[in-house]
């Protein structure tokens, strides 16, 4: 199987963007830098040496990013994490706001289950930019590595852009997007080796995760799911419209991607997976690279699997009408041996309707209330 293979690209420090200690006070602790349209991190006190404690700068960052409009520079060095980096709104956000980063790296360091970066909005918060390349390397008893979240009611944090982060070997989920979070963009991001879930996007505390476009990234060798999109109070229910184009999912410890409400206005397009359900042996009818709690939806998608339990390319317990549009599912080695992989487990309610268009793989019926049609 072919792989993809993204390439970052760190952006060149302007001219309005040039390293300055004016903003930190001769005792060193960092000052909020005067109103400007551009401003470094190294503005609120970061080293960026990999040694002394950044922390306390990104919050601050954030901070004034939030309040003044500014979208501060992260030049491409490595940025000890001790402490959780921690924003809260204190009033609405308006205008753009955020990190560029220019292939910095965090490394957490913390190991009390806090989050590396928490962004928690009390308000009404928009345009929120997450840019440039931020890697984030976890320290496997933290929390999540980034985490966005409103609570229900008049509270929400939406229209933000996330773009080229990486996220590795944080002890909860690589990305957490929760509660009132909506019409958003994750893209050409990577989420590897995460204790539970690569990315998360769910209901939360009343609020309502929804409008979530996911584009070319990549959800690998996670504990559990690459991609999930849940209620994280209940055990049914959640975002239905958590939109995947492009990118690959492989080698999670159980689904590749998990849908616990079903699809609904949402779906996968052209999106390979590989490898996944690792905790199980290949042919458990248990295992697929995509599960669905209602209607799914793919289009132009792949599954391929050798030695782990995704024995399907999908399993569905349906209501309503799933389509899968010229998706496959081919196997390898154990599984191939196997002689069990086939596209589709189809089961759900009484009256759910398939439809298989110019599909490979085949399918097994588990309830026969349901109807498969394959067309070509």
């Amino acid at each position: 199987m072919e792989r993809r293979r993204f390439f970052g690209k760190g952006a060149a420090l302007t001219a309005g963007a040039a390293l300055t200690a004016a903003g930190v006070m001769a005792a060193g602790r960092a000052a909020p830098p005067a109103v400007k349209s551009t401003a470094s991190i190294f503005d609120f006190g970061a080293h960026g040496d990999g040694v002394t404690d950044d922390s306390a700068a990104f919050s601050q960052a954030l901070e004034a990013a939030a309040r003044r409009g500014l979208v501060v520079i992260v030049p491409g060095f490595t940025y000890a994490i001790a402490k959780p980096i921690r924003f809260v709104s204190t009033g609405n956000v308006g205008t753009a706001w955020g990190l560029e980063c220019q292939g910095a790296t965090l490394v957490s360091r913390i190991d009390n289950g806090d989050d590396v970066m928490s962004l928690t909005s009390k308000h009404t918060v928009r345009y929120f930019r997450l840019t440039g390349g931020l890697s984030i390397k976890g320290s496997g008893s933290d929390g999540n590595g980034v985490r966005c979240f409103a609570s229900g009611g008049s509270v929400w944090f939406y229209n933000f852009v996330i773009d080229g982060l990486s996220v590795e070997r944080c002890g909860k989920n690589g990305l957490l997007v929760a509660g009132n979070c909506f019409e958003s963009t994750v893209q050409n991001s990577y989420f590897q080796d995460n204790k539970i879930d690569g990315a998360v996007f769910a209901h939360s505390e009343g609020g309502i995760c929804s409008a979530i476009t996911v584009v070319n990234s990549y959800f690998n060798q996670n504990g559990r799911y690459g991609l999930s999109a849940t209620d994280l109070e209940r055990s049914y229910g959640g975002t239905t419209d958590v939109r995947v184009y492009g990118g690959y999912c492989r080698q999670n410890g159980s689904f590749g991607m998990y849908y616990n409400n079903g699809m609904g206005q949402g779906g996968l397009t052209q999106v390979g997976f590989e490898n996944n359900c690792t905790s199980l042996k290949p042919g458990d009818p248990k295992g697929a690279h995509v599960y669905s709690r209602g209607p799914c939806v793919a289009s132009h998608c792949t599954g391929y699997n050798e030695f782990g339990g995704a024995t399907y390319f999908a399993r569905v317990y349906g209501y309503g009408i799933s389509v899968l549009d010229v998706c496959g599912q081919a196997s390898g080695r154990a599984m191939k041996a196997s002689g069990k992989s086939k596209l589709l487990q189809a089961d759900g309610q009484t009256g759910a309707k398939f439809v298989l268009r110019s599909c490979t793989g085949g399918y097994d019926q588990v309830n026969t209330g349901v109807t498969v049609t394959e067309t070509s």
